[in-house]
């Protein structure tokens, strides 16, 4: 279908709207013209094209009822544009069938363009503003008239009136909405890509330990078979006819020796679940020198206690919630970031300082929010970084603050239990 090829051109495009929630808005519609039609007619006594107005329901409801066994076969699983645009198209007869724009619910012409910025690409909502203006333009002057039972003269400046609130509605409220739904689409987005890189990282780990722990099982009994054929090459003389059998024997299992070895010495994977806890000045140390990008800067580590540091698994929520809020301190500072790190035997604590300007008053009161940020929008940046590891510390119990230093410069702190990280 069109829309849906659309939508195939961004992959990475999602709707928040459950299609099955579209399916339940489009029978409480369908629902609710049925019901004003015959309250209209029987109730109220306006007369109305009445079987027409039934079949123009009748066809919504055909079209839904299709969808539902569309989406049973796995052919439907988003609005889309020609969905939508039957949805106008569907009003704007109804509407026709009663009063036109003077029909109180001529304003529900506007329910599918709503719907189409909150699921769909922008194009495509356009497209339905275009067509619920040239619905409306239609419906000012072609209409089957309500009988009011007076004469009931309209205005040609307020019929104009309602055509240009229509449309000016239907601009503003797609626009409107799509923004929004395009800023959450861009943080859920984000979001799921750091969850995502968490995940690999975490499978890394998985698979590092698998190959570790298969390299030393696997290491006894392959010796235990090399210890045996060498034996029986011994016993088997060269005229033996099991002596070929026996020496290929031997080659595979030194072959096999030789593979554990290289997944045991040679990938990384294993490397990495192997290595034990760190100290947290090292980690930090580590996550400077090898993940931040920085030109001159000077990186101070400073810890009062006299005790030990402690040491803390590397948790890749950790890791990346670090890398995030020491780059962003980095970015805005002048000469040097300073790391501090103070711990109780429940938390640990660290603090980390920039010498820059610091935090903007209006940045600082919704600091950690999406797109709060000076250079959202420029160079790359999005505005996503406090808020991407304020959302990886609290993933793991951890707590964050934003202030400024007393001396001038930012100051982010970060308190995460011991028992997350031990």
């Amino acid at each position: 279908m069109l829309a849906r090829a659309d939508m195939a051109l961004d992959t990475g495009f999602r709707g928040p709207i459950d299609p099955r929630v579209i399916f339940i808005i489009r029978w409480v519609a369908i629902g609710g013209q049925l019901a004003a039609l015959l309250l209209t007619h029987y109730v109220l006594g306006f007369s109305l094209p009445l079987l027409p107005a039934l079949g123009v329901v009748g066809c919504a409801a055909l079209v839904n009822l299709w969808h539902i066994y569309a989406a049973r076969r796995r052919l439907y699983h988003q609005a889309n544009l020609l969905e939508l645009g039957f949805d106008v198209m569907q009003l704007a007869v109804l509407l026709f069938l009663t009063g036109g724009l003077l029909n109180p619910f001529s304003t529900m012409i506007l329910a599918p363009v709503v719907v189409s910025a909150a699921v769909l690409r922008r194009k495509a909502t356009l497209v339905l503003v275009g067509l619920v203006a040239a619905s409306v333009t239609c419906l000012a002057y072609v209409n089957y008239p309500l009988d009011w039972g007076h004469p009931f003269d309209v205005p040609p400046l307020y019929l104009a009136g309602v055509w240009l609130a229509l449309v000016l509605s239907s601009c503003f409220i797609g626009g409107y909405t799509w923004w929004v739904a395009s800023s959450a689409r861009r943080v859920s987005g984000t979001l799921a890509d750091a969850k995502l890189a968490l995940v690999e990282e975490h499978q890394i780990r998985a698979l590092g330990a698998l190959a570790t722990s298969a390299a030393h099982k696997l290491g006894s009994p392959l010796n235990t078979i090399a210890v045996v054929a060498h034996e029986l090459a011994r016993e088997v003389g060269n005229d033996d006819p099991i002596y070929d059998d026996i020496q290929l024997l031997r080659e595979e299992v030194e072959r096999c020796r030789v593979i554990l070895s290289e997944i045991d010495s040679h990938t990384s994977l294993s490397a990495l679940a192997a290595e034990p806890p760190l100290s947290v000045a090292v980690l930090i140390e580590e996550i400077i020198y090898s993940r931040i990008s920085h030109d001159g800067t000077n990186f101070r580590i400073s810890y009062t206690d006299t005790k030990p540091v402690p040491t803390v698994w590397r948790r890749p929520e950790l890791i990346h919630a670090l890398e995030n809020l020491l780059q962003n301190a980095t970015d805005f500072s002048k000469h040097e970031v300073t790391v501090h790190i103070e711990w109780t035997p429940l938390d640990l604590h660290i603090a980390i300082s920039d010498d820059g300007d610091g935090f903007a008053p209006a940045t600082l009161i919704r600091a950690g929010q999406p797109w709060n940020s000076t250079r959202a929008g420029t160079d790359g940046h999005r505005g996503l970084g406090l808020f991407i590891a304020r959302s990886l510390l609290e993933s793991i119990r951890g707590v964050i603050s934003f202030a400024n230093g007393e001396t001038g410069g930012g100051k982010v702190k970060i308190t995460i239990s011991r028992d997350e990280l031990s």
